[in-house]
């Protein structure tokens, strides 16, 4: 005989179990096969459909087994593939060490990994660093990527942000060697599974659509020999949003000429994104450098569909911007400027430019600077830094808004904000 809750329709039961956590789930799963038919469906857009991962040997077994299962295999919709630091990994070699679980309390916790698969997990770091090229990775997630049908959106990134002795000093060099190479057997992963891909990050993406826990790799991990490019276009022909996080002070004058043109051939590799977001820098060490990578973008990179431009830690020339920004006048509705220094030119010539933007909606500026200034926005005799016009919120036309920026009248009158730059 079938209990009242397993005689219930699957809608009713599927609000009914809404509220369940985890734990609850498994145990409900367990307790008849009929409870664990009713179950699956709403089990597995809870707790498979968004995975998360490493790139340690438990974690991408986990993956493979996912992937072969006849349900679960599509159900998954969303990847996202974390990185510890060096630190971190020499924190899960040392409670590997004592193989006490769970560890003793004077070991900090490393929350993405589970205890049972400590010893697994450590191994990582010295591997990929080792001779020994990490195909075993690349296997294993080529298998999984393959496996999930329904895969779309890979988000690559660090778990925790940059450690506050990093804020000051540029990146350990073996840490940026194992993100590249961790990039490199994802990318490689990506190919070989011939995936195709609407979403794909190297950052986590908040509500606000701010950009953290980047992976600020060095650029010429992203420059693909050209036989490459026609594999990437098969896997990005859906790709409709790309956040890429890059370091280009990476080797100094120390460059191969057309260096700057990697990025933009990476890009246009997806010729129907809508929303592109770059961070060519790390908050405090913006580098002159990533100016010419704007400029090759400036010069050959169209996008018919782009809808939202995220610019962040990236020195610039007015006159690239505005040659983007002109480029994609008729499809540009948001635009986002954060952290961004101004090499040549001004930020006021550049924001009256945006009036030619006819169809913009939104518009965010956050720490902006000239070659020796930064620019301070004034409303009603309060500073600010940042600002945000929104059509939909002000239900004022974008122009006039911008217009209101842009007059010089030192914060008198009726504008709401005024453009003042301050002398550093």
């Amino acid at each position: 005989m079938t209990s009242p809750i397993e005689r219930l329709p699957v809608e009713v039961f599927d609000i009914f179990a809404s509220d369940l956590d985890l734990p609850g789930y498994q145990n409900l799963r367990l307790t008849s096969r009929q409870l664990h038919v009713l179950s699956l469906s709403t089990f597995g857009k809870r707790f498979i459909s968004h995975l998360t991962t490493t790139l340690g040997s438990p974690s991408l077994d986990r993956l493979v087994h996912l992937s072969s299962h006849h349900y679960f295999c599509d159900v998954v919709t969303r990847l996202d593939i974390k990185l510890l630091t060096h630190r971190d990994y020499k924190l899960l070699t040392n409670i590997a060490k004592v193989g006490i679980f769970p560890p003793p309390k004077r070991f900090p916790v490393v929350s993405i990994i589970k205890q049972e698969h400590i010893s697994g997990e450590a191994t990582l770091y010295d591997d990929v660093l080792s001779r020994r090229y990490p195909q075993c990775i690349v296997e294993r997630l080529t298998r999984a990527l393959h496996g999930f049908g329904t895969l779309k959106i890979i988000r690559f990134r660090t778990q925790n942000s940059e450690p506050t002795g990093w804020q000051s000093t540029d990146m350990p060099d073996g840490d940026q060697s194992f993100r590249t190479k961790c990039f490199q057997a994802v990318f490689d992963a990506i190919n070989k599974s011939e995936i195709q891909l609407e979403e794909l990050g190297m950052s986590k993406k908040k509500r606000t659509k701010a950009l953290s826990k980047g992976l600020h790799l060095h650029y010429p991990a992203l420059q693909f020999p050209f036989s490459a490019h026609s594999s990437l276009r098969h896997c990005f022909e859906h790709l409709h949003s790309l956040d890429l996080s890059i370091i280009t002070s990476h080797n100094g004058n120390a460059r191969v000429p057309g260096w700057e043109n990697g990025l933009s051939h990476f890009i246009m590799c997806a010729p129907n994104l809508k929303n592109l977001a770059l961070s060519l820098g790390r908050d405090k060490h913006v580098s002159d450098y990533s100016a010419a990578i704007i400029h090759s973008l400036a010069l050959s990179c169209h996008l018919p569909s782009l809808e939202c431009l995220h610019l962040v830690n990236t020195s610039l020339h007015e006159i690239d911007m505005t040659a983007i920004l002109l480029r994609h006048v008729g499809s540009l509705r948001e635009l986002i400027l954060k952290n961004i220094r101004m090499l040549t030119g001004t930020w006021v010539s550049l924001l009256t430019s945006l009036k030619e933007v006819d169809g913009l909606q939104s518009l965010r500026l956050a720490l902006l600077e000239g070659l020796r200034s930064s620019v301070v926005f004034r409303q009603r005799n309060k500073a600010k830094t940042k600002i945000t016009l929104d059509v939909a919120i002000s239900e004022r036309p974008m122009r006039e808004m911008l217009e209101n920026v842009v007059a010089a009248d030192g914060g008198e009158g009726d504008h709401e904000y005024t453009t003042v730059v301050v002398i550093s």
